[in-house]
């Protein structure tokens, strides 16, 4: 016959269960993780897609660049707001350097690389970008070895940014600007919420010192 199994008659096979308060403080120490993670999963998301910001002009840069080598050296000439056009009314930026950065011809929808990944104002759905365009650029040529004009620009009321060219000054292509988000995509005062793009390829915070308010 064989030995009774010790355990059976004893609490020490037996698995203790979680009393309330005990699974009450595991809740609570889970909340306040979240709590304290929560900001940082945030933080993170906002670079991620200020970094795709970058990525995007810095590419749109270069397809500027393209296009002016098979328009003779000229940039394009685009509308500000298509939505408003003016008069006669010019192309939107997304379709003239659409070919450049991959847009299939022959369609009328712009690739990703049009949408600022931080657009949640409907610009990329309604204007074919969030990026809008230097129109003070427009039709001028692309290898001048200064530009003559105030590229800066000055905020409207409704946040987009009107470029200007009422004051002589000698720019070189660091700091001409070709494309800038059209809005505040990007929020981390006190510097400007929007990237831009420059005339030498490279891409980072759009500094609107300096610019008055309309």
């Amino acid at each position: 016959m064989s030995p009774a199994n010790p355990f059976l008659h004893s609490g020490r096979g037996r698995q203790r269960a979680f009393t309330l308060i005990e699974l009450l403080v595991v809740i609570a120490i889970i909340g306040v993780l979240a709590a304290l993670l929560l900001p940082v999963f945030s933080r993170a998301k906002r670079q991620a897609r200020n970094i795709t910001c970058i990525s995007q002009l810095r590419q749109l840069g270069i397809a500027t660049r393209l296009y002016a080598e098979n328009s003779g050296g000229r940039l394009p000439a685009a509308e500000l707001l298509p939505s408003a056009p003016s008069d006669p009314p010019l192309p939107r930026i997304c379709d003239l350097l659409g070919p450049y950065v991959g847009k299939a011809s022959g369609t009328n929808s712009s690739t990703l690389v049009f949408k600022c990944p931080a657009d949640n104002d409907w610009f990329f759905e309604v204007e074919g970008s969030s990026y809008q365009w230097n129109t003070a650029l427009n039709g001028k040529r692309i290898d001048s070895e200064a530009y003559l004009g105030s590229f800066g620009g000055r905020r409207s009321s409704n946040g987009v940014i009107t470029w200007s060219t009422n004051v002589t000054l000698v720019q070189n292509a660091s700091s001409v600007g070709l494309l800038a988000d059209y809005d505040d995509f990007h929020p981390r005062p006190p510097k400007s919420g929007k990237n831009a793009g420059y005339m030498d390829g490279h891409a980072a915070v759009f500094e609107l010192s300096g610019i008055s308010a309309q």
